[in-house]
């Protein structure tokens, strides 16, 4: 077999493809090729310890421990698997029996080649050291985009900040403080008050001329008090995301806690002309439905840019939401504007994958309207109206309706809040499995418009479900209805005929898998986020969840979610509809790998929920 062939196998193959390409290729001229028959004994346990580094190529073995006399696998390694490292490394008889299930063809790295490589390869070294969770981290960096050296994840603040603040005392005039700015030509200054202040050009415009205010008022009643600020070392997108969260365009700089320079959103877009920093300038100049379908497609456009920056998953998401939520509360105050005054508070909600700040691309409507119980008998005929117009507008960006009816449009999903109260008590205390299918993703449920006090009323109830053993255990069995697309053997579960041949959905037999989990676990613990990883986070800080399973369950819905949206990213650039059905001969042999490995720990996990809320004893 070539050499070039053995270098082309390990390339595809954790921990060699770690490894700089000249140390890979002389590591395949080390290689040895080794055929080994069917129930074969590669490795004894408790015999002599392990001479060499076992790569599979083909074929596939079963480690195997007996107990009480009877042999019992723990595990089946197939293509692209090694074995023999841990006996290696401690230099020890091998732990397990490691048996040839089926005729197996090996790739053999000698003993002081694995040992030369431990000693001048960190990564090559790190990786039989790392953790279930660390090796799947070092799988997702592998799979991440960077097509640019300078961006937004890898400049920091203080690569950017430019010249010193310009600092104004308290005691100054409006008058006074409008002649420093022209004098130094900057569109910003810190007021030195207790706390510090800080105002803008915006501020004069919007605050002064605006409203007529007189210039001599003093600054102080103008200015933005306490400042927000981030430090130094924050990365550029982390500054993005607090700019576009809070609708603010400067941001003081500190050093040591230290308000030491001052960035601006224009400071970020010289950086990236695809900037998420772009849309709520683009937002706001949108006039027209024309205006407002272009911004929904430039929010598109700036998710495949931070994908291809390296942005994780999590934070794509999460700057989405934010793009998304800002054009849902355009089309609300659009609606107001038309209708007139709303005859009583209210609250827009989201569920589902936008409930969570996990929407990337735009995917189809999850809403719902809340009014207040004292709302004059028409009331419902307004948001009736509201909710139609909004609905149709959101279409009219590329958003579809809901194939389920979940939306504010349906007289169900639009109601006073002790109705919606009613709602949650009784999936609370009357768990049918029927209703809990469509009802889970309500438990995502998060306001983004509106001046109704929701949380008040609904969060005791929600955080009853801690309390409710029965309802948590048919939640659980619920979702566990679907399972990860792995056969026995590691092999991935597909459709071989038809129009689904070859195909795997990442969504239902992946990331949704995890999403359920996530939602069990915060429901158990009393957790009010809605997002997957802080769920998991904050769960296991309860306790309802061991941390290591939480922090796996995590990297693998990063990595499935990553491999999805490259997919649905790789279509939309073909002017393709995104869908979810991944098919496995477009991924690599290395993403392959990675996400069987991912699939694992879903499934692993899926076995922990099934123990710890017993659904096995449930009727």
């Amino acid at each position: 077999m070539a050499i070039e062939e053995v270098a082309r196998f390990l390339r595809e193959t954790p921990p060699f493809s770690l490894l700089p390409d000249a140390a890979l290729a002389a590591v395949s001229r080390k290689i040895q090729i080794e055929y080994f028959p069917a129930a074969h004994n590669v490795l004894i346990r408790e015999g002599a310890p392990a001479q060499f580094l076992y790569v599979i190529c083909r074929g596939s073995v079963d480690v195997v421990r007996e107990y009480e006399g009877t042999p019992v696998v723990l595990d089946t390694l197939d293509a692209g698997d090694v074995f023999g490292e841990v006996s290696l490394i401690y230099e020890q008889p091998p732990i397990a029996t490691v048996r040839t299930r089926e005729e197996m063809l090996a790739y053999l790295l000698p003993a002081a080649e694995f040992y030369r490589l431990r000693r001048e390869q960190l990564a090559f070294s790190h990786y039989f050291t790392a953790s279930k969770i660390e090796r799947l981290n070092l799988a997702l960096k592998s799979h991440q985009q960077h097509d640019a050296a300078q961006d937004l994840f890898q400049l920091r603040l203080r690569d950017i900040v430019g010249r010193g603040i310009i600092t104004v005392p308290h005691t100054a005039t409006i008058r006074e403080v409008a002649a420093i700015m022209a004098e130094h030509n900057v569109s910003s200054v810190i007021i030195t008050s207790n706390p510090e202040g800080i105002v803008s050009d915006r501020d004069l415009r919007n605050r002064v001329v605006a409203k007529g205010l007189d210039y001599n008022q003093p600054i102080t009643t103008i200015m933005t008090s306490p400042v927000l600020s981030l430090p130094d070392d924050s990365l550029l997108f982390e500054a993005l995301s607090f700019m576009l969260e809070r609708h603010i365009h400067h941001m003081p700089v500190t050093v040591q806690g230290k308000i030491a320079g001052m960035v601006t959103d224009t400071d970020i877009l010289r950086q990236q002309s695809n900037s998420p920093m772009l849309l709520p300038r683009q937002l706001e100049r949108a006039h027209t439905s024309g205006d407002l379908r272009s911004y929904t497609d430039q929010v598109e456009v700036a998710t495949i840019h931070l994908l291809k920056s390296g942005a994780r998953v999590r934070d794509i998401g999460r700057v989405v939401a934010l793009a998304h939520g800002a054009l849902l509360r355009r089309l609300i105050t659009n609606a107001e504007a038309e209708l007139g005054a709303p005859p009583c508070p209210y609250a827009w909600v989201v569920v589902g994958s936008e409930g969570r700040y996990e929407q990337t691309l735009r995917t189809d409507q999850d809403n719902g309207l809340i009014y207040a119980d004292h709302a004059p008998a028409d009331a419902d005929r307004y948001f009736a109206a509201l909710a139609t117009q909004v609905v149709d507008q959101l279409v009219q960006c590329g958003f579809p309706l809901c194939t389920g009816n979940i939306m504010a449009i349906n007289p169900q999903w639009r109601q006073p809040l002790s109705v919606w109260r009613g709602y949650f008590h009784d999936w609370l205390h009357n768990p049918n499995e029927e209703a809990l299918l469509q009802a889970a993703i309500f438990f995502d449920l998060r306001k983004t418009y509106g001046t109704l006090e929701i949380e008040p009323v609904l969060r005791p109830v929600i955080e009853n479900a801690r309390q409710q053993k029965i309802f948590l255990a048919r939640l659980a069995r619920t979702s566990l209805r679907q399972t990860p697309p792995l056969g026995f053997f590691r092999n991935f579960v597909v459709e071989r005929d038809g129009a689904e041949r070859d195909l795997i959905d990442l969504k239902e037999r992946g990331t949704a898998l995890v999403v359920e989990m996530a939602r069990i676990y915060a429901l158990a613990s009393g957790v009010p986020a809605t997002n997957t990883f802080a769920r998991l986070e904050m769960a296991a800080l309860e306790g309802s969840i061991s941390t290591g399973l939480a922090e796996e369950l995590a990297a693998a819905y990063e990595l499935i979610s990553l491999l999805r949206l490259e997919h649905q990213v790789a279509l939309c650039e073909r002017s393709e509809q995104p869908n979810n059905r991944v098919p496995i001969s477009a991924l690599t042999t290395l993403q392959q790998r990675d996400l069987k490995e991912a699939f694992r720990t879903v499934r692993k996990a899926q076995k922990a929920l099934e123990f710890t809320f017993q659904t096995s004893m449930l009727g």
